[in-house]
């Protein structure tokens, strides 16, 4: 009987202790984001989305890119006013502007244009929105405030949506990029041939090794009085004598 409460209290205390563990890791998860800081960090990252939507319809050199950032202006403005409605209703303080960090970078990509913008902006989207994922399905999770588990949680969606987005404009990117790059060859074809498919530097109607002076080009080439054994017309080998003299000489 004694061993059977042992075993029971051992078990119990095991339990207790999973269970503590897992409340521990969850206090562990949850620690360092408190609502406040929620509102901080979502309120300041709203407004920067929104500001370099603006500036990608404006300095971007693709219409995707333009597209996305005017995408961003609409969405993360929606989402700016939630939590603004929500702010003004619990009493909590919202930032009026980007941190320090996000001016910067506003700042930098405010001095780009095309393709150097777009590489950038591109960059940059995709890093906030894997933070923004994080953030928001943190606080779904874990807030205190019910209105803010609520905007985090309808929010979501829209964050991975964003995300999916870029991260596929980022990959086609880089695709016509390097497309374009391999393709780029003035006006020669695939194979490093020129339009009429002979390569490059080479004369697409080559000049014979040998030219005439006939000109008429249905005539053959003179040739020397030369027959195909090395011999002359005459049958004798070229700079022979026709009459040679004899080996001996006469005799006085």
């Amino acid at each position: 009987m004694k061993i059977k409460i042992l075993s029971f209290t051992l078990a119990l205390g095991l339990a207790m202790g999973v269970c503590s563990a897992q409340a521990q890791e969850s206090h562990h998860h949850r620690a360092g984001l408190t609502d406040a800081l929620f509102v901080k960090k979502a309120g300041s990252g709203g407004l920067t989305e929104v500001q370099l939507g603006q500036l990608a319809q404006q300095n971007g050199s693709t219409q995707e890119v333009k597209d996305f950032g005017a995408k961003m202006v609409t969405d993360h403005g929606k989402i700016n006013d939630d939590l603004k409605t929500i702010a003004a209703k619990d009493n909590l303080t919202l930032p009026t502007q980007p941190n320090a960090e996000q001016q910067a970078l506003i700042g930098k990509l405010t001095k780009e244009t095309g393709k150097e913008f777009d590489t950038n902006y591109i960059h940059a989207m995709v890093k906030a929105h894997i933070a923004d994922k994080a953030l928001f399905t943190q606080e779904a999770q874990g807030a205190k405030n019910p209105d803010l588990a609520q905007f985090a949680q309808s929010s979501l969606p829209v964050i991975q949506e964003h995300l999916s987005m870029i991260q596929s404009i980022a990959g086609s990117g880089s695709s016509a990029s390097a497309k374009s790059g391999g393709m780029n060859m003035g006006s020669s074809g695939d194979s490093g041939q020129g339009k009429s498919g002979v390569a490059p530097g080479a004369n697409a109607n080559p000049v014979p090794d040998t030219i005439t002076d006939s000109p008429n080009t249905n005539v053959a080439p003179t040739t020397p009085d030369v027959g195909t054994s090395g011999e002359s017309k005459s049958g004798l080998a070229p700079g022979s004598n026709a009459n040679p003299v004899p080996a001996t000489s006469p005799q006085p």
